[in-house]
């Protein structure tokens, strides 16, 4: 069995003991491939680093809704130039999370559509990070109008917005939520979403799936998550591995 774990933050402290050991790990485990998701500018270079040490991760660049507050008029061009770098395949994560407010929402806003703009500008996808902005976050997408889609990472709306964000040509990744006992709502959501628009991630070192949840969470752990998609959808566990793979690669453009 092989699978990508689409969505990590591998340069998180949480990793600083073990890095190199928690990616070999993950590459005996059957991931394929790892992409790292960015949350501010200062955090790029660090991907970068190891996008160059291994052959297949990649990486986004981007400023997380819970950093907008550090969006300056020079963001724009910054991220810009980061998208020259050969493993940069994504803008993001962007999005709007009105849950914790970590940045005031209209600088949130402003965050937000620059990088969409920019994504059409590169011609790159978008990873999207909303948490009770769902209706907002689906305005400015219709609004802006981003022309090579992208993924609503570690999704936890309802079916409803997630068929809105299919129209507008993005995949729906699922994460170590989906596993979790009191996720039902979650899981009847899953069931609808046709596997040919689904990915499947980590988000670590959060959200440990079950059976580990508690400990930190690792690309290997994606496995479990396409274990739950898999009885879903009332499929192989290979096929989930195989179709979200061949998703992943033809959403960030990487073989």
């Amino acid at each position: 069995m092989t699978f990508i774990d689409s969505h990590s933050h591998l340069i998180l402290e949480a990793f600083d003991s073990d890095r190199d050991n928690v990616i070999q790990q993950a590459f005996s485990n059957g991931i394929t491939h790892i992409v790292q998701s960015c949350d501010t500018l200062d955090e790029i270079e660090k991907n970068l680093i190891l996008t160059k040490k291994y052959t297949n991760l990649y990486s986004s660049v981007g400023i997380h809704p819970h950093e907008a507050k550090l969006w300056t008029n020079v963001s724009y061009d910054r991220i810009v130039k980061y998208t020259k770098e050969e493993k940069v395949v994504a803008i993001g994560e962007t999005g709007l999370d009105f849950y914790y407010n970590y940045s005031p929402n209209d600088i949130q806003v402003k965050a937000f559509r620059e990088q969409i703009k920019i994504a059409n500008e590169v011609s790159l996808p978008l990873i999207i990070h909303t948490r009770d902005a769902f209706k907002e976050t689906i305005e400015i997408l219709k609004d802006e109008k981003p022309k090579n889609g992208g993924v609503f990472h570690c999704y936890t709306g309802d079916l409803k917005t997630a068929e809105e964000a299919l129209k507008l040509g993005f995949y729906i990744s699922w994460s170590g939520i989906l596993t979790f006992k009191k996720a039902s709502d979650l899981k009847e959501v899953a069931k609808n979403i046709p596997l040919k628009n689904t990915l499947i991630e980590t988000d670590c070192p959060f959200l440990t799936p079950v059976p580990h949840r508690g400990k930190r969470n690792e690309p290997k752990y994606v496995k479990h998550v396409a274990e739950e998609l898999a009885k879903i959808h009332n499929v192989s566990t290979d096929e989930i591995g195989n179709l979200t793979s061949e998703n992943t690669k033809k959403l960030f453009g990487i073989k």
